[in-house]
């Protein structure tokens, strides 16, 4: 598997693809103008000449082969959104696998919460974060899946393997992701969100579902029709009869006219979401599926017999019928046809029949959207590891490296701890890694229970809850220093433990708003009353007092430490992670490098 190579090669492809299509849309908009021209040249021509009927059927051909051209043109218009999507995705995966996925303007920055109980800590949304790498989805409800595959995950072994066996095929079937990718990107305007379309299309108005008044509104406009021609056919037939029927159609349109038509007006800001997800779901539909979970999410989206997608088209023919009202001298035309009612009732009758279905048929896309964006990971990353997930309390990782820093600057660790330690504290000077390092761990895991692989050569993690303070700052408007919100974030914690929850801590320059003394008193305390706990975790810190603590009896604290090495009175930085407790200090060579003489 190379996917470098894969994406350029598909990139190629498309764009050569593009520019024949492109080339048939150019030769064919050439043709319909001479056509035209010609035609009506011709036409013009022998209707000088008195040529009457060959300029009729030169008219008559000229029309028909413009007609014809046209719906040939749109045809080839309509394929052009795909391929230029499919070039995008391509390039995309250039992007990414360069390292330039920052650029990308879907960064998930909706979804921050620096309340979180670990996101804002690890980099789960907004720039530079997890979100902004793995994000392909295009529908609202897809992004919101990913969101929760990150922040509430199923915290199930088996539904995580579940997602695992999904996540691995579809990076087999990269071709069809991609195809399920560009069918939602075919409109600019992805913004609108899908509750209100799930709510509009629930709302049924059971009047128009009467079979009285649907034969009613089909049976009074042919009457009336047919009582204005009938005088040309039979002059003895009274206008009277035209006028009647004609003035109980006016009664009936202007019958809460109000009402229809603000009804049928809001079929315009559902319109382009609904083709989406008729395409979206048309290419789901066409694929076989191995997985149990692909399985069961493709069956979700069936209605006994019916094809979903045929479902929807009906729907966007019902959009169509709506849409006749916009041609001018309408009101005339629904006087004389009802037309109003006629598309009321065709409505009505759809959201009756299949609108329930709509909130399972969009779940089921989002989180396809999902797992395609995570299967990404597999195919981009074929030397990552898909973790396993046990009942044991024990952390194993062997090359395990943070996702998010390219690979060509990225240092991988080895770490292993759970049942004799269940707390590394992690020592070492500024700018060593104890923070990346912390970080790496949390992210890892939060992809585990994504159901994603990790970047490891080797991760076995527990199912626990995960709980950091790392970022703290002033909450100026609610007056809380950022001493008190580490207190806050570290009281959460301590509720989760005694509430017996499984929790895994990751604890960076804890109670660091403090004194000296205040700071070792209430750090040591701390992280025993953790380590009595259902618990893991990590703690970093510049209290080298605190190492002490591995000494004690019965002790489940491990020590470790980064380190710097000097070169050329240069200070460098190895990122290794070693055992013990660190013995370097840089803070006064930091210090003199930026000016500050000591």
């Amino acid at each position: 598997m190379n996917p470098k190579r894969d994406y350029v090669k598909r990139k190629e492809k498309y764009k050569k693809e593009l520019d024949k299509l492109n080339h048939k849309i150019n030769l064919y908009g050439n043709i319909r103008l001479i056509i035209i021209l010609v035609g009506l040249g011709i036409t013009i021509w022998t209707y000088t000449k008195k040529s009457y009927l060959l300029s009729l059927n030169s008219l008559i051909i000229t029309l028909v082969l413009f007609i014809s051209l046209v719906m040939i043109h749109q045809k080839y218009i309509e394929k052009r959104p795909r391929l230029k999507a499919l070039i995008k995705i391509n390039e995309n995966g250039l992007k990414r696998l360069k390292g330039e996925w920052k650029k990308f303007i879907e960064a998930g920055e909706e979804f921050i919460d620096e309340t979180h109980n670990y996101s804002w800590d690890l980099d789960i949304f907004g720039k530079s974060s997890l979100f902004q790498w793995t994000n392909h989805t295009n529908t609202p409800i897809g992004k919101k899946k990913l969101r929760d595959a990150y922040i509430r995950p199923n915290k199930n072994i088996d539904q995580i393997k579940e997602r695992q066996e999904a996540i691995k095929e579809l990076a087999t079937k990269m071709n069809w992701v991609h195809e399920f990718q560009a069918a939602g990107m075919r409109d600019s305007n992805k913004s609108k969100d899908e509750g209100n379309l799930i709510r509009w299309s629930k709302d049924v108005i059971s009047i128009y579902l009467n079979n009285l008044l649907n034969l009613f509104v089909k049976i009074l406009p042919v009457v009336s029709i047919g009582s204005i021609i009938m005088p040309f056919i039979i002059p003895s037939f009274s206008w009277v009869y035209a006028a009647v029927f004609v003035s109980i159609q006016v009664i009936v349109v202007f019958k809460d006219f109000g009402k229809r038509n603000n009804r049928l007006s809001s079929i315009d800001d559902y319109r382009k979401q609904v083709q989406i997800y008729e395409k979206m779901i048309e290419v789901i539909e066409n694929q076989e599926f191995d997985s149990a979970l692909l399985v069961k999410l493709q069956q979700q989206m069936q209605t006994g017999n019916e094809v979903t997608s045929k479902q929807i088209k009906k729907l966007d023919s019902i959009m169509d019928m709506i849409n006749v009202r916009h041609i001018q001298f309408y009101l005339i035309f629904d006087i004389l046809t009802l037309w109003d009612y006629q598309c009321t009732i065709s409505l009505e009758s759809w959201k009756n029949k299949y609108g329930k279905n709509m909130v399972k048929w969009l779940d089921a896309l989002g989180e396809l959207e999902a797992l395609a964006s995570l299967s990404t990971i597999v195919y981009e990353q074929p030397e990552w590891v898909m973790p396993e997930v046990v009942d044991d309390y024990k952390i194993y990782a062997t090359a395990l490296g943070h996702p998010l820093i390219n690979a060509n600057q990225r240092v991988c660790n080895s770490v292993s701890f759970g049942g004799r330690y269940a707390s590394l504290l992690i020592t070492g000077s500024n700018m060593s890694g104890k923070s990346t390092f912390l970080r790496t761990i949390g992210i890892n895991l939060v992809l585990a229970y994504a159901g994603a692989p990790v970047c490891a050569e080797e991760f076995i993690c527990p199912i626990m809850n995960i709980y950091t303070s790392m970022r703290v700052k002033d909450d100026i408007d609610n007056k809380i220093s950022s001493f008190y919100a580490e207190l806050l974030r570290i009281k959460k914690i301590i509720e989760a433990t005694d509430k017996g929850e499984k929790v895994f801590y990751l604890l960076d320059e804890i109670f660091k708003g403090t004194n000296s003394r205040d700071r070792h008193i209430g750090a040591k305390t701390l992280i025993k009353k953790l380590c009595k706990g259902s618990t893991l975790g990590l703690v970093s810190t510049h209290d080298l007092e605190l190492a002490d603590l591995e000494k004690e009896q019965d002790s489940k604290v491990k020590n470790y430490h980064f380190q710097e090495f000097y070169k050329n009175d240069k200070i460098n930085f190895d990122y290794k992670l070693y055992k013990g407790v660190s013995n370097t200090f840089n803070a006064v060579y930091l210090m003199k490098e930026i000016g500050i003489e000591i």
